[in-house]
């Protein structure tokens, strides 16, 4: 009788078993976030609290300003869970921050300070790696400051600037990087392929034009006045109540319809194909006013955005960028052939500045691309200098 009984609950264990095996999980594990700005204020959160010390030695390696040492090393490792966690988001498609863009132009953006320090971190560390011979993940590295930038986004215009920064900091690196790869014809064909890779939207100055159409037009009403006059930086109680006197509904709509004429314009030159030339000339004359005593253009000048200097900085970094590919391209065909090429690959990038190729010098050390046309207002002539190792 107890064995039967012994047998009979030994039966029952064993298909206990094999039907918890049968049957999928239930519990499974919660999915990670599917919005990468989560990730990335966990990484601001996660970053050491570095010392001022700490936070330029970072910088200034990121920048090849000083050359990766045990000091900086320690301080990257104590920023590796904020690394992690950039290295989470840059896997994420979607970018949402969470912008109060009710608060029109008092809107705060807190995330972009700290990015300037992940950005940092991140190319610091690439440029460790490639002093320890790791090209592959230095490269890597600066690859995710293209994405970051991306997530950064357009949605306002400092938002904007901020990702061409980020960008900007990026391409430095890969900048002195490049050369160093040696004649490792896999990596160089890996690099061009990513590079190659469309990230997804392309980032201009349009979109957050707009923004700045909407907020604009929704601050200058009457019913905003006080807000208006906070915006233009007045802090005196008489200089406030002196606006907000002086204002009328019939001086603010015309405010209004200038500024969304100005605006507007800036978008279309922006969208259409253009020599960079004309379109800066164009865009700097939407920001002239011919009358100074005119109070609806005076309003109109005080938010009118520097229109051409944001135009020079989207053509700086797309003729960067267009330098790197380039500078790709000459490498790899180095390493296939043994020796630097006489010209440029045919469908090699173009500088944006002139419309052309750009003007391949080669030297002792490696090689030189430089734009044929200067940028206009800084009469800065750009150029990108590659050594090969």
């Amino acid at each position: 009788m107890r064995m039967n009984d012994s047998v009979r609950v030994g039966g029952v264990i064993a298909a206990i078993v094999i039907v918890s095996l049968a049957v999928p999980r239930v519990c499974a594990v919660p999915p990670d976030p599917d919005n990468a700005a989560l990730l990335y204020y966990q990484a601001f959160l996660s970053l050491a609290e570095l010392s001022d010390e700490g936070r330029e030695l970072i910088a200034d390696v990121a920048r090849g300003e000083s050359e990766p040492n045990d000091a900086v090393r320690q301080y990257l490792h104590k920023c590796q869970g904020g690394i992690e966690f950039a290295e989470a988001a840059a896997q994420v498609p979607s970018c949402q921050w969470g912008l109060r863009f009710s608060q029109g132009y008092e809107m705060l953006m807190p995330h972009l300070a700290h990015t300037r320090l992940l950005v940092y971190v991140l190319v610091a560390d690439a440029r460790v790696r490639a002093a320890d011979g790791n090209y592959r993940g230095a490269l890597e590295r600066c690859l995710m400051t293209e994405t970051l930038a991306r997530h950064v986004g357009d949605e306002t215009l400092v938002s904007y600037l901020v990702s061409i920064s980020v960008r900007a900091v990026g391409y430095r690196c890969m900048e002195d990087l490049i050369g160093q790869t040696g004649d490792d014809a896999k990596l160089l064909e890996w690099l061009e392929a990513e590079m190659a890779t469309p990230v997804g939207r392309t980032l201009s100055p349009i979109q957050p034009l707009q923004t700045e159409i909407d907020v604009f037009t929704d601050v200058l009403r009457m019913e905003n006045i006080e807000t208006l006059a906070r915006v233009l930086g007045e802090t005196d109680a008489k200089t406030r109540e002196r606006i907000t006197a002086a204002a009328n509904e019939e001086t603010l709509a015309r405010a209004r319809q200038l500024y969304v004429e100005r605006v507007t314009q800036a978008r279309s030159i922006l969208a259409s194909p253009r020599p960079y030339e004309q379109a800066f000339a164009k865009l700097e004359a939407l920001t002239e006013f011919a009358d100074p005593n005119d109070p609806a253009a005076v309003s109109v000048a005080a938010f009118m955005p520097a229109i051409g200097p944001i135009f020079n900085l989207t053509i700086r970094i797309e003729a960067h960028a267009n330098a790197i590919k380039t500078a790709v391209a000459i490498c790899l065909e180095k390493a296939r052939s043994g020796q630097l090429p006489r010209n440029l690959p045919a469908d090699a990038p173009k500088d944006p500045y002139s419309g052309q190729a750009f003007e391949y010098e080669r030297t002792d050390r490696g090689f030189v691309l430089r734009c044929r046309a200067k940028e206009l207002r800084t009469d800065r002539l750009h150029e990108y200098v590659f050594e090969l190792r």
